[in-house]
């Protein structure tokens, strides 16, 4: 028996957004289910990749500006 499942990370913006940090989201598929859960994290919108479903720049610079 096989299993598709897919991983695809976004952010999902208030719909009362105006700016700042939105949350990402996690959608796990299996066998066509999605689940939507968050990662617990924030994300400014221009350092999202949303074709690759990551944040832009180094590790350094993620970690800086999840801090501040």
């Amino acid at each position: 028996m096989k299993t598709n499942f897919s991983l695809l990370f976004y952010l999902k913006k208030p719909k009362n957004y105006l700016k700042g940090a939105a949350p990402v989201y996690l959608r796990i598929t299996v066998d066509g289910k999605p689940v939507e859960m968050s990662a617990s994290r924030k994300c400014e919108p221009e350092l999202w990749n949303t074709k690759a479903g990551h944040m832009i720049g180094t590790k350094e610079c993620q970690n800086l500006k999840f801090l501040s």
